[in-house]
C-alpha cells in the first residue's frame, strides 16, 4: 500500500505530530522528540520509543525537542524527526514523492515557513504546501469556511493558541498566541513550589493537570503530589484540592481570553453577530481542561463549544484542505 501514497496532511505540532494519509486516514501520532545520547550526540530512538527511553535511561538519554512553539528551533533534529515519520505513514519505498499539507501556526514569520518547506523537502515531500493551523482547525470542526459568514475557532495546542474569525474561505482576523497547554503546567509546577515548597518536574505537573485541574467551581477532587521539599533531601508529599490549584489555570488562560476578546474587537459587527449565534469551537489537547467551554463562555459571553476530536481536528482539517485545493488554496501561505 505504501508504494503508492502520494498526499499527505502534517500536523507538526509542538509536542505531538499527527500525520493523516488521504484515502487512509490519521496513521501517525507520536511525541515530537527525540532521544539522544549527549556524550556521543546520537540519536536512540524518536517518538514514543524515545519518550519511554528519556523516563527509563535519563542519564543515557536526553530530550530534544525540535520545535518551540509550533516553529523549528532545531533543523537537523526536525529533519531526522520528520523523515522517520513519513517513512511511518508512507512506507519506506514508494513510486512518487507524495505531497504534503502541514500545518503552520498564523503568528509564523516567513523564514520559519521557509524553514518548515524545506524540511519538507530534505524528506522527500515533493510539493510542500504550509496552511495556517487555525484554517486547518475550522476545516476538521466542521465549519463551512467558504460560506459568507463568520465562524470562531480557538485551538489551544502544548506551545501555540491559534485564535481566528473565518470567512468567504479566508481569514478575517487572528491571533497567533506563543503560549498553551505546556505554559499551564509550567503555572501548576511554579506554583505548588512557590505556595507549598514543593518541587515537581512537568511530568508530575502535567498529572495534577490531567488529575484535578477545573475551571469549574462546583468541581471538587484531590490527589497526593510527591516532590523535593526546600531543604530536604528526601522526597515528601501533600494533598491538593483542586480548589486551590484553579487560579493557577484562570491567569495561565488571561491571554487566551484577552487574545480572544482583541479578535472579536477587530471582526466586523456583521460576523460578530454570526459567532454570537453560531458560538465559538474549541479544540486542541488544552479543550480537555475541565470545565474550560464554561469558563471562556463566560468569560467571552458567547457560546463555546468542545469539537469532536479536539486532538484530531487539526490534521483532518489540513487532510481536507489537500483534497480539495482548489476551493482552499487562498487560504494557504505563500512564500
Amino acid at each position: 500500500m505504501g508504494l503508492f501514497v502520494r498526499q499527505l496532511a502534517i500536523d507538526f505540532g509542538t509536542s505531538t505530530t499527527r500525520i493523516c494519509v488521504r484515502g487512509r486516514g490519521v496513521v501517525v501520532q507520536e511525541p515530537t522528540v527525540l532521544a539522544r545520547d549527549p556524550e556521543t550526540d546520537q540519536t536512540l530512538a524518536v517518538g514514543r520509543l524515545a519518550q519511554e527511553l528519556i523516563g527509563r535511561t535519563s542519564e543515557r538519554a536526553e530530550a530534544v525537542t525540535p520545535l518551540s512553539h509550533g516553529v523549528i528551533a532545531d533543523f537537523e533534529s526536525a529533519q531526522e524527526l520528520l523523515k522517520t515519520f513519513v517513512i511511518q505513514a508512507s512506507g519506506r519505498f514508494h513510486l512518487t514523492q507524495p505531497d504534503a499539507m502541514i500545518t503552520i501556526p498564523s503568528g509564523a514569520t516567513s523564514t520559519e515557513q521557509r524553514a518548515l518547506v524545506d524540511v519538507g523537502n530534505s524528506v522527500g515531500l515533493k510539493n510542500v504546501y504550509l496552511i495556517p493551523s487555525s484554517v486547518a482547525t475550522a476545516l476538521g470542526a466542521g465549519l463551512s469556511i467558504v460560506e459568507p459568514r463568520g465562524q470562531m475557532v480557538i485551538n489551544i495546542g502544548a506551545g501555540v493558541t491559534e485564535i481566528a474569525v473565518l470567512s468567504l474561505g479566508g481569514v478575517v482576523a487572528q491571533r497567533s498566541l506563543r503560549a498553551g497547554g505546556n505554559s499551564l503546567t509550567e503555572h501548576v509546577a511554579r506554583s505548588i513550589k512557590r505556595d507549598y515548597g514543593l518541587s515537581i518536574g512537568l511530568a508530575t505537573a502535567e498529572e495534577v493537570k490531567r488529575i484535578i485541574g477545573t475551571l469549574d467551581p462546583k468541581q471538587k477532587s484531590s490527589m497526593r503530589v510527591r516532590g523535593r521539599g526546600h531543604g530536604r533531601s528526601a522526597a515528601h508529599d501533600i494533598k491538593l484540592k483542586s480548589q486551590q490549584i484553579r487560579p493557577v489555570f484562570e491567569i495561565g488562560l488571561e491571554k487566551v481570553v484577552m487574545g480572544a476578546r482583541s479578535v472579536l474587537e477587530r471582526t466586523p459587527p456583521d460576523l460578530v453577530a454570526d459567532i454570537a449565534e453560531r458560538g465559538i469551537s474549541l479544540s486542541g489537547g488544552g479543550a480537555y481542561l475541565n470545565g474550560l467551554a464554561g469558563y471562556l463562555t463566560d468569560k467571552l459571553q458567547v457560546k463555546v463549544e468542545q469539537a469532536q476530536d479536539p486532538l484530531l481536528t487539526t490534521v483532518k482539517g489540513a487532510c481536507m484542505a489537500l483534497t480539495n485545493l482548489s476551493d482552499y488554496k487562498r487560504s494557504l501561505l505563500g512564500l
